[in-house]
C-alpha cells in the first residue's frame, strides 16, 4: 500500500481551527500523513510578486507548528512539512519532524538541499520541472553529503495538470534509471491520476487536500475533499488486494478446482470389442479421469480389448 500524504499546504489560510480540523479529517479518511508548508513569504517571493500576499497568509510561527504537530500526533497521523529556507529547516528540527518533503521548485536548490541533508532524515524529493540530468545532479549532491534515503516523486508542476501532461509512465522510468523508491505528487483534478499512479507502482502518493474544493484561492480547486480521499484510499487498498503477489502462482487458490473443471477421456458412443479407435470415438468431458485430452493422439489407432458403453471412462486397461 502506498504511503498516502494529504497535502494541506497553505489551504488552511492561517486559520488554526481549520488546520486542526483538516488534520483530523485526513486521519479519519485514512491518510498516513498530513503535509504543511513552512515558510516566510519573503523566503519564496519578492513583496512585489503578484502572489506574495496570497502566500503570506499561510505563514506559521514555531508555536503554530508545534500545535499542529501535536494535533497530528493525537490524531495518529504523521506530520510533514516542506521547508523553503534554512530558517524553516531549523524550525522543523525543533518540533521533531521525521522526514522532509522538498518542493519541485527546490529540486535543484543545493543551498537548501545541503541543509536538509545535514539532518540525515529521509527526503521526499519532488521532481516537477526537472530534467533527468538535473535529478541525477541533485541525487549525487545529496549522496555526497550522506543525506537520509531519498524517494523521488514524479510531479507535473502545472496547476492543475492536464490529463495528457501527466505522463505517469515516468514512475517506471525513474525506478529503472535511479533504482530507488518512486512516488507521485499530484496536481490533477480529482483522484484518478493518484489511483493510476498507485497501479503503476508509486510507493508514495501525495495529493492536495481541502475541506471544500469550491473555495476561492489557494490550491482548493485542484484539491480532494475528505470523502474523495477516503474513496481513493479504499480503491487503492482494493486494488492492492487484487494485485496480490507473483509468488501466489506457487500456491494458487484455484488449484483444487482442477479436478472439477478439467476433462477426462470417455466413450462418445457404445463401442464394441475390436474397434480401432479414432478421434471421434472419444468424448472429452468433465470430470478428470485417468486419461486426459493429451492422450487422445496416442490412443488413436489402438484397439479395444472389450466392449465399452457410451459415456464410460476409457482406461489403458481397455486398450491393446
Amino acid at each position: 500500500m502506498p504511503y498516502i500524504i494529504a497535502e494541506i499546504g497553505f489551504n488552511h489560510e492561517g486559520d488554526m481551527p481549520v488546520a486542526r480540523k483538516m488534520i483530523r479529517a485526513a486521519s479519519e479518511a485514512g491518510a498516513d500523513a498530513v503535509k504543511f508548508q513552512t515558510f516566510r513569504a519573503q523566503d519564496i517571493a519578492l513583496p512585489s510578486s503578484p502572489h506574495f500576499e496570497l502566500i503570506k497568509c499561510g505563514e506559521m510561527n514555531f508555536e503554530r507548528h508545534q500545535a499542529l504537530f501535536d494535533t497530528a500526533k493525537e490524531a495518529g497521523i504523521d506530520f510533514l512539512s516542506t521547508p523553503f529556507s534554512p530558517w524553516a529547516v531549523e524550525l522543523l528540527e525543533r518540533i521533531g519532524v521525521e522526514k522532509y518533503k522538498i518542493a519541485s521548485m527546490d529540486c535543484t536548490n543545493q543551498h537548501l538541499l545541503k541543509i536538509v541533508a545535514q539532518t540525515g532524515k529521509p527526503i521526499l524529493l519532488s521532481t516537477g520541472m526537472a530534467t533527468l540530468e538535473e535529478i541525477h545532479t541533485s541525487l549525487d549532491f545529496l549522496e555526497a553529503r550522506r543525506s537520509g534515503p531519498v524517494t523521488l516523486l514524479h510531479c507535473v508542476s502545472c496547476y492543475p495538470a492536464k490529463t495528457e501532461e501527466l505522463n505517469l509512465a515516468i514512475i517506471s522510468l525513474f525506478k529503472n534509471v535511479f533504482n530507488r523508491p518512486v512516488g507521485y505528487s499530484d496536481h490533477h483534478v480529482g483522484t484518478k491520476a493518484c489511483f493510476a499512479a498507485a497501479v503503476l507502482g508509486a510507493e508514495v502518493i501525495e495529493t492536495h487536500f481541502t475541506l471544500d474544493n469550491s473555495k476561492e484561492g489557494g490550491d482548493h480547486y485542484h484539491s480532494v475533499e475528505p470523502e474523495e480521499l477516503r474513496a481513493l484510499i479504499e480503491a487503492i487498498e482494493l486494488f492492492k488486494r487484487m494485485a496480490g503477489d507473483t509468488g501466489a502462482i506457487q500456491k494458487r487458490p484455484d488449484r483444487s478446482q482442477a479436478d472439477f473443471f478439467r476433462r477426462g477421456v470417455y466413450s462418445a458412443r457404445d463401442l464394441k470389442k475390436g474397434t480401432v479407435l479414432a478421434p471421434d470415438d472419444f468424448l472429452l468431458a468433465r470430470p478428470v479421469a485417468a486419461l486426459s485430452p493429451n492422450d487422445v493422439i496416442r490412443l488413436s489407432g489402438r484397439t479395444l480389448k472389450e466392449n465399452v458403453n457410451s459415456f464410460s471412462e476409457i482406461t489403458e486397461t481397455l486398450i491393446s
